[in-house]
């Protein structure tokens, strides 16, 4: 995979909805719109690690600090929409429509947390 595609999918780009008391939302359909929302660096700390070193062919430190500058690179979208999520104990996929084209990330549940381990078209 070259660096454009990496970098489009990290891109996918949400504003925090309702969240737990640390800041951090409660809910995969949350996390998933509030990643997509937003071309922030933050929105880095929604991604599983593993993905982020995929994504950056990158490990550790410098695979976040890359997410962090690639997202910044691409316009936050307009409209970001909920359309579908399915959801189990410890994995979910959402369906989003951000600035109309449709985006599905695969999350997953882990230390009590919803992180996006993936995303397919």
């Amino acid at each position: 995979m070259g660096r454009a595609a990496p970098a489009l999918l990290v891109a996918l780009a949400l504003p925090l909805a309702a969240c737990g008391g640390d800041g951090y939302p409660d809910k995969p359909q949350e996390v998933a719109k509030a990643y997509v929302a937003t071309n922030a660096a933050s929105k880095c700390r929604f991604l599983a690690q593993e993905l982020i070193e995929t994504l950056t062919e990158r490990q550790g430190a410098d695979a976040r600090r890359a997410c962090r500058e690639n997202v910044q690179r691409f316009a936050e979208p307009k409209s970001v929409k909920l359309r579908e999520a399915e959801v189990e104990e410890h994995e979910a996929e959402v369906e989003i429509l951000s600035d109309g084209k449709e985006a599905k990330l695969a999350l997953e549940r882990k230390d009590g947390r919803w992180r996006i381990a993936g995303f397919s078209e």
